[in-house]
């Protein structure tokens, strides 16, 4: 009987490290290859999460979210470049993390109006996208 379920632990051990492996090797999928789910302005946004957090967390997080406004800000540290956009409130807007490196010919300047597309990881004095791409 006790070697039974020695047997069973045993083989749901190795089950579980199969299932761990899978896990950690599955690929990533990139906000860039992904239509959005929503596709909302950078005010609008902001707005929304301000009213109430937790009923736009229920709407938008981790949602792909193509989100159009005006470039307040870039931040380029090492190999991270972050893209500030107006919400429309001097406290905050929305903070796009852009993945992988990006040259600085190809962002865009402060002022512009632009669209960029990332998953929403959620609010923290702003709107915070990552894995984020600049819609052309």
């Amino acid at each position: 009987m006790r070697k039974k379920y020695i047997v069973i632990a045993a083989i749901i051990w190795i089950l579980l490290v199969l299932a761990g492996l899978y896990f950690y090797n599955k690929p990533h999928r990139s906000a860039a290859s992904l239509d959005p789910d929503i596709r909302v302005e950078a005010v609008d946004l902001y707005g929304q999460f301000q009213i109430n957090e937790s009923i736009a967390n229920k709407k938008f997080m981790d949602k792909i979210i193509e989100v159009k406004g005006k470039v307040a800000d870039i931040q380029q540290s090492g190999n991270t470049t972050s893209i500030q956009l107006d919400g429309g409130s001097p406290g905050g807007g929305i903070n796009c993390s852009l993945s992988g490196s990006v040259s600085n010919s190809s962002l865009p300047a402060k002022g512009a109006l632009v669209a960029i597309k990332g998953r929403c990881s959620g609010f923290l004095m702003d709107v915070n996208l990552v894995d984020c791409v600049i819609e052309h």
